[in-house]
């Protein structure tokens, strides 16, 4: 007898590690796959950094072909920028790869090389409705940024209010896939020399907070999720 094939992804929710899906598990029991108001969801962790989750999400993509993809996650906030507090929810319009030497002028990106990529605009419209949620733009540094006068320059140079090391390789791996996009952060940090420290106290619960706003999105009809093909 043949086996039926599992109904198609519709919403494909990505993250670096595995805590930070720990928050869809109420809804999708540890297989992190299942079903949620007549939506096939699934949850796949991609690998810290840049470079890992550019190819783990090309990975999946390839195996799940989704309709849509999330990145669920964390991320700090760039110093006076604005109100935000610990366990507030970012959501990228767009996303930006930032190399400070390049905004000190001391390096360069090649004219033809991609370094921004927006966002599903009405994916990223429907997630950013919640309660102490704020669309903006998301810087994707190759490490940490640590030091508190460097932090200081990034929203300057680039627009940007918060940062996260996978963002831009997920949102490229999806654009060049042609697969809307888009990215719930839970704010842990201030970005600078006390960030990781309270990276290390807020991670859990932002990444829940963020969890709660993506299942809040489909459970109120998933404002914004393109037709399947």
């Amino acid at each position: 007898m043949q086996s039926v094939p599992p109904p198609r992804v519709d919403v494909l929710v990505v993250a670096a590690h595995a805590p930070e899906l720990v928050g869809l598990r109420p809804m999708l029991t540890d297989k992190l796959d299942g079903t949620i108001r007549g939506l096939r969801v699934v949850g796949k962790t991609l690998g810290i950094g840049l470079p890992v989750a550019g190819s783990g999400m090309a990975n999946r993509l390839t195996q799940l072909a989704p309709r849509c993809v999330i990145l669920l996650g964390s991320c700090g906030v760039y110093a006076g920028v604005a109100d935000y507090r610990p366990n507030d929810v970012l959501v990228a319009s767009r996303i930006v790869l930032f190399d400070h030497a390049v905004a000190a002028g001391r390096a360069a990106f090649p004219d033809p090389m991609t370094t921004t990529v927006d966002t599903h605009a009405l994916l990223t419209a429907g997630l950013g409705t919640g309660p102490r949620t704020r669309v903006a733009q998301v810087a994707t540094t190759l490490s940490i940024t640590t030091d508190d006068a460097l932090a200081s320059t990034v929203h300057r140079a680039s627009g940007c209010e918060g940062e996260n090391l996978e963002a831009f390789a997920v949102a490229l791996a999806c654009h060049a896939a042609t697969v809307p996009f888009a990215a719930v952060l839970g704010v842990t940090n201030v970005v600078g020399s006390r960030g990781r420290e309270d990276w290390r106290t807020y991670q859990r619960s932002a990444a829940s907070t963020a969890a709660d706003c993506v299942v809040a999105w489909m459970q109120q009809g998933a404002q914004g999720l393109p037709h399947g093909g």
